[in-house]
């Protein structure tokens, strides 16, 4: 089964965007986003590497306690 993450944008540049998801930090390709470049602070909905839609900071909080419950996180 593949989830999509909730990530967070450090920086972005050339076509990839540093995200932190989860705790971890990585490099995401943003191919598939319409618009500007992602900013600093934005949230990304992250799939295998792959950034798929802007998502809103209650939609990633949202997501985030979602996820941590699949996890058995409290």
């Amino acid at each position: 089964m593949c989830l999509a993450y909730p990530g967070r944008v450090l920086s972005s540049m050339d076509g990839t965007a540093r995200v932190e998801v989860r705790g971890r930090v990585q490099d995401v390709v943003l191919a598939v986003l319409d618009g500007d470049p992602p900013a600093a602070g934005d949230w990304l909905l992250v799939q295998s590497g792959i950034a798929l839609a802007r998502i809103a900071p209650a939609e990633a909080a949202e997501r985030g306690r979602l996820l941590d419950q699949l996890e058995g996180s409290p």
